[in-house]
């Protein structure tokens, strides 16, 4: 498993955990050198390498699943599908991934915050529209074999996401 944006690694962590050998990767060599110092030291027989880099670095390798919990939620729709394209290219038979969804509120916070300067607002989420994004997925010859999976709404406190799947039948 590739976990493309891990961050600080829960969800490789619990991935490895489960048996799985995975590959953890983040932009954030900070956020690296935490996960790497909040490893466990047993895994349950999974295995699992924090490495700081590009997700979408091909020298990575293949993987039967690719996650990219909430990496994709600061790129434009036609951006994200390209990113799926090229993640597609690496995956075998999934791609779990989150978007920030276009809601009225979700709209209105992120037109608002373009309000304020930038050095005090975090960084920029895109909120997409379901509908358009699985369009282009449907038109996009790099996803060409792929179909849109699973769909949920996550919505806990502040946080707000729509996770997706996409699968290799």
């Amino acid at each position: 498993m590739l976990d493309a944006g891990c961050g600080t690694g829960a969800l490789a962590v619990e991935a490895a955990r489960r048996g799985a050998e995975v590959v953890a990767v983040d932009l954030s060599p900070t956020l690296i050198g935490l996960a790497r110092q909040r490893k466990p030291s047993d895994l349950n027989g999974g295995r699992l390498a924090f490495v700081a880099g590009d997700m979408l670095d091909p020298d990575f390798g293949v993987f039967d699943h690719i996650v990219a919990m909430d990496s994709l939620i600061h790129y434009r729709t036609p951006d994200i599908v390209a990113i799926l394209g090229r993640l597609a290219a690496r995956a075998g038979s999934s791609i779990v991934y989150t978007v920030a969804p276009r809601t009225p509120a979700l709209t209105a916070m992120h037109t608002v915050g373009r309000l304020f300067p930038r050095g005090n607002r975090a960084p920029s989420i895109v909120p997409v529209t379901e509908t358009k994004l699985h369009g282009l997925i449907r038109k996009t010859p790099a996803l060409e074999g792929w179909r849109v999976g699973r769909s949920e709404r996550i919505d806990s406190g502040f946080y707000l996401s729509q996770a997706q799947e996409l699968v290799r039948p």
